[in-house]
């Protein structure tokens, strides 16, 4: 599910009530604004929810005649071509998606899709660190840990300069509690970008339940110098002081 366009088959009743509303309430938007792209993008999305893919398709292509930097509505128009069977079509609309907004993570998934589709392994792979950032945070999330750790090393091999991967890697870290690589990543992420209140908290954090407290305090205070006052830093501080005395 991307941007909103979901599903191969007609939804329930109840959700087509509610897609036909949101198309009529469009409707009236664009009839009062027919020049403005984002509405045709939004009714074309209700379309694809409620499986009327060729209205669907006119919509996005309407939103892309109208901006043809629109680079979301060209996504979405990919993932209804998907649905027609028309991967062909869709693979251009990506394409463009992808030229015209390089960090656009959706749009690398969808390709991915189309090429698992097409038995591609190779090509389905993403080439793109804020695809694999997204994903490593997917799993992260879902508790897939292994699989975390491997997206946030791709997305820190495409780009090592970046804070987020190793921001990513770093909670996967803590909560494989392994405390030491947490906070070596951390306390990268930091320093890769100013004022990354939360990478110094929880290099805090890493470091207090590796019991080493000098480091604790040193990143709670770094912490609080960018979120003065911040209560999960303000009390983090004062349990590793106390630790200390």
């Amino acid at each position: 599910m991307i941007d909103g366009v979901v599903g191969d088959t007609m939804a329930p009743a109840a959700a087509q009530k509610t897609y036909a509303y949101n198309i009529r309430s469009l409707s009236d938007v664009i009839a009062k604004a027919p020049d403005d792209p984002s509405p045709y993008n939004m009714r074309g999305t209700a379309y694809g929810q409620a499986g009327e893919l060729e209205k669907a398709v006119k919509d996005f292509s309407t939103a892309v005649r109208i901006d043809p930097s629109y680079y979301q509505a060209f996504n979405n128009r990919a993932l209804i071509y998907v649905r027609l069977k028309r991967n062909d079509l869709a693979l251009a609309d990506l394409n463009q998606a992808m030229a015209l907004s390089p960090e656009y993570p959706a749009a690398y998934f969808t390709r991915a899709m189309i090429y698992r589709s097409q038995d591609k392994p190779d090509l389905a792979m993403p080439d793109h660190a804020g695809a694999y950032f997204n994903r490593g945070d997917i799993y992260l999330s879902r508790k897939m840990n292994d699989l975390a750790l491997a997206d946030f090393n791709s997305a820190i091999d495409l780009q090592p300069e970046a804070a987020p991967p190793y921001f990513g890697r770093g909670m996967t870290y803590l909560d494989m509690q392994r405390y030491s690589e947490a906070g070596e990543d951390f306390e990268t992420a930091g320093r890769r970008q100013g004022n990354f209140y939360l990478a110094w908290y929880y290099r805090g954090v890493a470091a207090e339940k590796a019991n080493a407290i000098d480091d604790a305090v040193s990143s709670y205070q770094r912490a609080l110098k960018i979120k003065p006052g911040d209560k999960p830093a303000t009390d983090g501080l004062a349990r590793v002081q106390r630790a200390k005395s």
